[in-house]
């Protein structure tokens, strides 16, 4: 019996022992391995805002009319006119590219119509870098310049603004009518003065 006691006694000291041991220990252990998580936490969200950073921005841009596949493609930013319509597989036989800028930079919710040499023809429209005599262009004019064509305020010129931005531009000079508060009556005004 008096074995069994110090046996008891013993085991009971050792475990007391190891109990102490290991809430010191512990503790210590734990408070490094925070600071090491901590740490380690810190150069990861570190290195996911960098990643974050230097990833490229894309944009969507609408493709339609003469390219071999129509359609709305995702571009990077900066991208050209002419990066977007080889990713729409280029033009198609009928295209009249020289009615576009090609260099041109895109925009997010653009919109690009491309359009056939016919189309081209009936719309009046005039190729990229040929003198349009003076008249607005109003797929790119800024609200000042729309203000000097006949009965055109402020008010209509932010209208035709927001309708472009909306729209992806004008493909005709009639479309300007699409814009509230342009009727026939006011493009027979401006018809002459303006071009797209």
């Amino acid at each position: 019996m008096k074995k069994q006691y110090w046996k008891t006694i013993l085991a009971a000291g050792f475990m007391a022992g190891a109990g102490i041991c290991y809430s010191c220990g512990g503790g210590w252990i734990s408070e490094n391995i925070s600071e090491v998580q901590t740490e380690s936490l810190g150069e990861y969200v570190s290195a996911e805002s960098e990643a974050q950073s230097q990833a490229p921005v894309y944009h969507y841009v609408h493709i339609c009319g003469e390219v071999n596949a129509p359609g709305v493609y995702q571009v990077p930013e900066g991208s050209r006119i002419f990066q977007a319509v080889e990713q729409a597989g280029g033009f198609t036989d009928e295209a009249a590219s020289e009615y576009l800028n090609l260099a041109e930079q895109t925009e997010d919710g653009m919109k690009i119509c491309v359009p056939s040499a016919e189309e081209a023809k009936e719309a009046g429209l005039s190729p990229m870098g040929e003198e349009t005599s003076g008249r607005v262009n109003i797929n790119k004019a800024g609200a000042e310049e729309l203000m000097t064509l006949t009965g055109i305020g402020e008010a209509r010129a932010a209208d035709i603004i927001r309708y472009r931005e909306e729209n992806g531009g004008f493909r005709t000079v009639e479309d300007i009518m699409k814009v509230p508060g342009i009727k026939e009556g006011a493009f027979e005004k401006i018809k002459d003065q303006i071009s797209v």
